[in-house]
């Protein structure tokens, strides 16, 4: 101890004058120390370490660090170290030129009732004010950090075992607080994903009951199972960050029953060919949804959900959302991932703006409120079991909105869309607005069936039918309000089974050519039917409205540019014709 304190000392002495260089060199070249703070650099060769690739240097390596003082650097320079486990020290940093290799004669597996290695490469506990620059192969974690904060990572490599089938995390954090980790590669903790249906641990970084980690410009591929996972842990970032061929979700969020889960952002990543879904965030907990103020924004993916080509049952393309509220999906972009888009279940309040996919919003179980707002999307679809408060569509492109016979969605406004494929069946209990959308459709259905509905506006829309009628009303729906639309159609532009208090006004109507039936209003057996002020361009001479069995109709300044009315045996009560 004696000999190496002294030879510390002559060391710092010439290591002074090295710094006077260092401080002018940085000024000119600051990469080359990028992140680390001043302090004397103790180089561990001129400490006994050896880095031949043959010697174990973790007790000279570990001598360094516990006779460093607080703000010293300890550089592991050009070299292969074989270590075993380096021991942190709160103030001391550490940085590698060269590379840590890990060689432990007893080999630990991954499983439930263990899930962190007894021997990580480098071990933190109750630790702060680290910064280290890393290069290094473990077999076990690279990183493992207990009880410690103000941690800094950057500029970093960490390799793994990619042959070892349960592996454990490339950086694993417990109780950790204020880490950051900056331009780090996390890679091979784990065999790449074998099936489709299970798959084997080896996340990239694990963050479990801490607070406050961010993680930016890294990269975080080829682990066997996700890139990030978090676990009851609050104030999460991950930003700009590559993500590619982890054998699960490129980021996955789990919840405990504390209700600690919050303040998330996952912005301006990428991630691509991941096993799962490229952002799994599942409350499974006993709690109902809360509000965890997650914003996932500019973010991109890309074929997520698949092992070998084939499909996993996973692979959303922006979010798999699970009892969650207070999430915020902005500007996203999602193409060819087997699964939905976009995920929700059993969830709150949930916003998504200005995302492109080319797959559909799935709608499961019950729901608070969906805004969707000028997004470009394939479906949105909703299946039988949902029970919605409030969804709202705005200024949208997307394929078609698919509803199951069954669906409850109090309030439902489709504002301003474009529909280009519109096949909607409304046979569900709640409100609709359907107002200033433009919808088209080539399908052999009609563009709206309407089946069973207590409230139901259509207005202002601009619909087009090229193969069906454009909208059939059938008798059990109820006040049914189609109003100043312009509606084309090579069949009925709008027909009526018997829908009581049906109210048609104000709408262009225009036969296509091409249909066996060139109507503009069909109505069988009219019930208190009202046409007001419509616009009929039907065919010359023939029958562009048609009334037929018996009934009630109230008909009121209708025009006809082309085609004319057949009332047959209904009731009428005609103004103004």
């Amino acid at each position: 101890m004696q000999m190496l304190n002294s030879k510390r000392t002559s060391m710092r002495f010439k290591l002074r004058h090295l710094l006077v260089f260092l401080v002018v060199f940085t000024l000119v070249f600051p990469a080359e120390i990028s992140g680390m703070p001043a302090g004397d650099i103790l180089n561990v060769k001129d400490f006994g370490a050896k880095g031949d690739g043959k010697t174990n240097d973790t007790q000279a390596i570990q001598e360094v660090i516990r006779n460093a003082v607080q703000g010293d650097t300890v550089l592991i320079p050009e070299g292969v170290f074989l270590v075993r486990t380096i021991g942190l020290i709160s103030g001391i940093h550490i940085k590698c030129e060269g590379i840590l290799r890990q060689q432990i004669g007893n080999i630990e597996e991954f499983t439930n009732s263990q899930q962190n290695s007894s021997a990580p490469l480098i071990r933190g506990k109750d630790v702060s004010n680290v910064h280290m620059i890393l290069r290094l192969e473990s077999q076990n974690e690279g990183i493992y950090l207990t009880g410690s904060q103000d941690i800094h990572i950057s500029h970093s490599d960490l390799t793994g075992d990619a042959t070892k089938l349960r592996s454990f995390a490339g950086i694993l954090l417990y109780k950790c607080k204020s880490v950051s980790i900056n331009k780090t590669k996390v890679s091979q903790y784990g065999t790449a994903r074998i099936a489709t249906h299970t798959y084997q641990p080896g996340t990239g970084i694990r963050i479990l009951e801490s607070e406050k980690v961010r993680i930016t410009d890294a990269e975080i591929k080829y682990n066997g199972e996700n890139g990030v996972f978090i676990y009851q842990s609050p104030d999460i970032s991950v930003i700009n960050t590559l993500f590619r061929f982890n054998g699960m979700s490129a980021i996955q969020v789990a919840f405990g029953n504390t209700g600690t889960e919050k303040n998330y952002v996952f912005r301006d990543n990428t991630m691509e060919h991941n096993g799962a879904d490229a952002i799994d965030i599942n409350n499974r907990s006993d709690k109902a949804f809360w509000d965890i103020n997650c914003l996932i924004q500019g973010n991109f993916s890309g074929n997520n959900g698949f092992v070998s080509g084939k499909s996993t049952p996973d692979g959303s393309g922006i979010a798999t959302l699970i009892n969650v509220s207070g999430v915020r999906m902005i500007n996203n972009t999602a193409q060819k991932n087997n699964r939905p888009a976009l995920y929700i279940e059993s969830c709150g309040d949930i916003h998504a703006e200005k995302n492109k996919a080319d797959n559909q919003v799935e709608l499961v179980l019950g729901l608070r409120q969906l805004t969707l707002l000028g997004n470009e999307i394939g479906n949105l679809n909703l299946l039988a079991n949902v029970n919605a408060e409030k969804i709202i569509l705005r200024e949208n492109k997307l394929n078609n909105i698919s509803m199951p016979n069954g669906v409850r969605v109090d309030s439902l406004w489709v504002q301003n869309n474009e529909i280009t494929n519109g096949m909607i069946n409304f046979n569900m209990t709640g409100n609709v607005s359907f107002v200033g959308n433009k919808v088209s459709s080539k399908a052999e259905n009609p563009v709206f069936l309407i089946v069973n509905q207590s409230s139901f506006s259509l207005e202002n829309n601009e619909i087009s039918s090229l193969k069906a009628s454009a909208v059939r009303v059938e008798k059990t729906a109820q006040n049914v309000s189609i109003v100043n639309n312009t509606i084309s159609s090579v069949k009925s532009c709008v027909s009526d089974d018997g829908s009581e208090n049906l109210s048609i006004s104000g709408n262009k109507l225009k036969s296509l050519a091409g249909g066996k039936t060139r109507l503009t209003i069909e109505s069988n057996n009219p019930n208190n039917l009202s046409l007001s002020g419509n616009e009929h361009q039907g065919v010359v001479n023939s029958e562009a409205v048609l009334f037929k069995g018996k009934g009630t109709a109230n008909v009121e300044g209708e025009i006809f540019t082309e085609g004319v009315a057949e009332y047959g045996e209904i009731k009428i009560t005609k103004k103004g014709i």
